[in-house]
């Protein structure tokens, strides 16, 4: 996936505002999600989960600012995720993630984080989390036989 969206692929004006100021703002679920999403935390805390979300474009941005807070993404884990941003006195962390699908979508994370924080990372499907809770509940079991509780 190319490391900045498509030239005229994307509006300029956005799609969604999450915004949280002194305060806290969610968006998750199954919900449709646009071409650009604008996420602006000051001094609260957004967080963006697109695990669920609906992708009518194969490119979605998502610009974020965090000033004295933090902006916190998640994609699922068949989409192809980029970043580029910085931080000053902050974090700015995007993991990249490249999906095997050459039509799944790219999901590309801009902005900048200022005494703050901005991450985005891949979501761990169900199927890997069963399969830890499973390991994780036999593994407490083994050991509370162990000791004897």
């Amino acid at each position: 996936a190319p490391h900045r969206p498509t030239v005229g692929a994307l509006p300029v004006d956005p799609d969604d505002n999450v915004v949280a100021v002194f305060s806290g703002a969610v968006r998750k679920g199954r919900w449709r999600a646009g071409r650009r999403i604008h996420a602006y935390a000051v001094f609260g805390s957004v967080e963006i989960d697109l695990s669920e979300a609906l992708f009518d474009h194969q490119q979605v941005v998502v610009k974020s600012f965090a000033i004295f807070g933090s902006v916190e993404i998640r994609v699922p884990e068949n989409v192809s995720l980029r970043g580029t941003g910085s931080g000053v006195l902050g974090s700015f962390e995007v993991d990249t993630l490249d999906s095997g699908d050459p039509q799944a979508p790219i999901v590309y994370v801009d902005g900048w984080a200022v005494l703050g924080s901005v991450e985005a990372r891949p979501r761990r499907g169900k199927v890997v989390a069963d399969i830890l809770d499973r390991v994780e509940r036999k593994v407490d079991r083994s050991l509370r036989k162990h000791l004897g509780h």
